[in-house]
């Protein structure tokens, strides 16, 4: 009996037991597009089936999802060789995430399905109800699932909806799968991750067997295909990532350009003219004194949301940045930051720098952004500088802190593609690749230099 079972899915024909995997969705349509055929794919091979659905399916929603999808399904259903749970009950049972309570029950559903006499255990758990707080410990548990996943008779897939997930986030979720399936620019891809941990180890071992073999043989034709197809891969599944990645930049860029618009436009505007018409009436006179305080009360707090507005239209998307440019919208920014953090920034940049094409100027200031966010959040320092110049046809954007530094071993692994991303910089990396360009690091107890250089 072969090891391998059909995925049902249009990537890959099929894959080993032990095999944990992962799909990006933008869409409940594109998820059911997935999971239909991979459950009908184990339940036609006398697998057990397991899928936990976050809201707004819901246990209902997915069963009649799949009964409109597949017809057929629903003798399975009967008969319980697939089970629709609600992630409330498999994942937050007793009111909150236990990684080992929730791997146990993987473990024993795995057990009663082959006690049963299926050939093995088919499970889909979407992600959705996750939010900032259960996310360092979920990457964690999903991690030890990648580790010791390979022992066992099942296969795993886990869903998660692209919406609100950052580049940062993405990367690590594919980090923590042997594979990543998503729509790369309206195409569906596959993306195997496995490689990206040992890539470095794994090249240098095929390169010293490529040594090895050729001293003792005089021959290396073998050894050299190997070696060069792994290169290849690696290419192909690195650019790969980096196209996903980079299309949930852009995707994040625009919805963020769309919020900031309408807040600045609409919102801001009807709250404005609120406050207008409540001056007004403040100014008559014949108001009992309890009306005249609840107008003012109003009034004052009108003109406090309208602010509140005004500035979380700017950190989603400053219109000037589109208006005047990168420099312009900087300087504006680094303003207000000032304010808001009580941070001493300064700003070198000077009439050089010009217009810049907007994907430039877009990813450069959310660079600059994310970079004054980890100085207010993990320096310590009271002083930074935000430099922007311009050489020949290079644009360097520099931001430096006076504070505790990042450790050796945080930046090797960060710029090595191994970090957790959870100072922002791998999203900074790929923002660069997009635009062709590069990040350096420059850190110490001193305080921490962020160089970003790309060309034009």
């Amino acid at each position: 009996m072969t090891n391998d079972r059909p995925t049902g899915t249009e990537y890959m024909d099929s894959l080993p037991w032990g095999t944990h995997l992962c799909e990006f969705h933008s869409t409940h349509e594109e998820l059911a597009d997935t999971l239909v055929p991979y459950f009908a794919a184990g339940l036609q091979k006398d697998e057990f089936c397991l899928w936990v659905t976050s809201d707004p399916l819901g246990v209902e929603g997915a069963k009649i999802g799949l009964r409109k999808a597949a017809p057929y399904m629903d003798r399975y259903l009967d008969i319980g060789q697939i089970e629709i749970w609600d992630y409330r009950e498999w994942y937050l049972r007793g009111g909150h995430f236990d990684a080992d309570r929730v791997f146990g029950q993987w473990v024993q559903k795995e057990k009663r399905s082959l006690d049963c006499g299926y050939r093995g255990f088919r499970v889909s758990g979407d992600t959705a109800w996750l939010d900032k707080r259960d996310w360092p410990d979920f990457m964690a548990y999903e991690a030890e699932v990648n580790r010791v996943f390979p022992q066992h008779r099942m296969i795993g897939l886990c869903t998660y909806p692209l919406d609100g997930c950052t580049a940062d986030a993405v990367l690590e979720v594919v980090r923590n799968h042997q594979f990543a399936l998503a729509r790369i620019a309206g195409k569906r891809e596959m993306i195997g991750s496995s490689s990206f941990k040992i890539a470095n180890g794994e090249l240098k071992r095929l390169n010293g067997n490529l040594q090895d073999q050729t001293e003792e043989t005089g021959h290396s034709e073998t050894a050299e295909a190997r070696l060069n197809e792994r290169l290849r891969m690696e290419t192909s599944e690195s650019e790969r990532l980096q196209r996903l990645s980079a299309n949930v930049l852009e995707q994040q860029d625009e919805e963020r350009r769309w919020v900031a618009t309408q807040l600045h436009e609409v919102t801001a505007q009807n709250v404005s003219a609120i406050a207008i018409y409540l001056a007004s009436l403040q100014q008559r006179r014949s108001w009992p004194s309890a009306v005249e305080f609840i107008l003012a009360k109003c009034h004052t707090l009108c003109e406090q949301s309208l602010e509140q507005i005004l500035t979380l239209s700017h950190l989603l998307h400053p219109l000037i940045l589109d208006e005047l440019g990168l420099a312009a919208c900087l300087r504006q920014y680094i303003e207000q930051f000032m304010k808001r953090s009580r941070i001493h920034v300064e700003i070198e940049t000077g009439p050089e720098i010009g217009r810049l094409p907007l994907e430039m100027e877009t990813h450069l200031f959310r660079l600059a952004q994310e970079g004054l966010s980890n100085i207010l959040r993990h320096s310590g320092s009271l002083n930074a500088i935000v430099r922007l110049h311009r050489q020949a046809d290079q644009v360097i954007l520099q931001i430096e802190d006076f504070g505790r530094g990042m450790p050796p071993t945080a930046i090797a692994a960060v710029l090595g593609g191994a970090g957790k991303g959870g100072l922002g910089i791998l999203g900074m990396q790929e923002r660069l690749r997009k635009i062709g360009g590069r990040l350096e690091i420059r850190s110490s107890n001193q305080g921490t230099m962020l160089t970003a250089i790309t060309r034009l």
